[in-house]
């Protein structure tokens, strides 16, 4: 399993190296903790995938295997009592701890997926079923947004574009379905909106939520703002926070718009990322990644 709540990668990467196991012999099953966003509904539809089993906790005599996460803020309830016998990620130590030895993989990477083709035995790598090797592009395509993202890395391209050869799956038509079904935000409330994909990161002693929206029609949210303001409030009271940034990033033009919470953060966004305010939003170009480009600096400013 993936963190939670799970996004794209999270959920496609643990039904790959699931089948993986499965074709080594290994009883694997891949499960999630939390609802499905947009895109990776739209996936297991496209590739006629059922959903992961949904799990709340997990405990003793638990075997797991960590995809996508080793921090101990993003897992399963129950994890530490749980045996954690491998973990696959592409994100920084996180300060997971284990009373016993396993199994590590960590590769700087921008999705895990890309590790996974790189750990498979070539002739599997390129002999998947078609619906497993769709899952493994689209995870790439997910996490780099098509090649877009400062993550990307020539090992996702590659692999991307092995596995669209071997499967004849098109990446711009997939990754333009993709995108079209992750940018929908009719029926969504605004606390759907901003849990479809969020992190919390602690900044010295305060903590925050840190959401961020991928679309191709940033103005469906950004029109939605009043009431995005209200929850994030509702939020920040609600989990004991220090404060809420969500970004709506505009996937087309590779850029960003951040609306905070409350008065108190905005000079901590302007002392982040060096620009001033319009209004309640912040004009952020070429900022698309939570990894590299709003969480150093914001870290950076809230620790100054």
């Amino acid at each position: 399993m993936g963190h939670v709540p799970p996004d794209t990668d999270s959920v496609c990467s643990p039904i790959i190296y699931a089948w993986y196991l499965q074709q080594t012999g290994v009883n694997a099953k891949a499960v999630i903790s939390g609802k499905l966003n947009r895109e990776t509904e739209f996936l297991l539809k496209h590739f006629n995938l059922p959903q992961p089993e949904i799990i709340s906790e997990v405990g003793e005599g638990d075997q797991l295997i960590l995809l996508d996460t080793n921090n101990p803020e993003e897992l399963i309830n129950g994890y530490d009592k749980a045996t954690v016998i491998e973990v696959i990620d592409h994100h920084k130590l996180a300060g997971l701890t284990t009373p016993a030895p396993l199994k590590v993989t960590i590769r700087p990477y921008a999705c895990v997926a890309t590790i996974l083709f790189e750990m498979f035995d070539e002739k599997i790598a390129v002999n998947m079923p078609e619906d497993i090797a769709g899952l493994m592009l689209a995870a790439i395509l997910s996490d780099t947004l098509k090649f877009t993202s400062p993550t990307t890395t020539d090992r996702d391209r590659e692999a991307a574009k092995t596995i669209a050869e071997h499967a004849g799956i098109g990446i711009d038509d997939l990754a333009s379905q993709m995108f079209a079904a992750k940018s929908n935000l009719e029926g969504m409330s605004p606390a759907d909106i901003l849990t479809s994909d969020h992190k919390n990161f602690k900044f010295g002693e305060s903590t925050y939520k840190v959401a961020v929206l991928e679309t191709t029609d940033p103005q469906q949210a950004l029109d939605r703002k009043d009431e995005l303001l209200v929850e994030m409030q509702n939020v920040k009271s609600s989990e004991n926070l220090a404060g809420v940034f969500f970004f709506v990033v505009n996937i087309l033009k590779s850029e960003a718009t951040l609306i905070v919470s409350d008065d108190s953060l905005r000079s901590l966004a302007e002392k982040a990322f060096g620009q001033s305010w319009t209004g309640d939003t912040m004009h952020l170009p070429g900022v698309v990644s939570r990894k590299k480009q709003m969480i150093p600096p914001l870290e950076k400013a809230a620790q100054a």
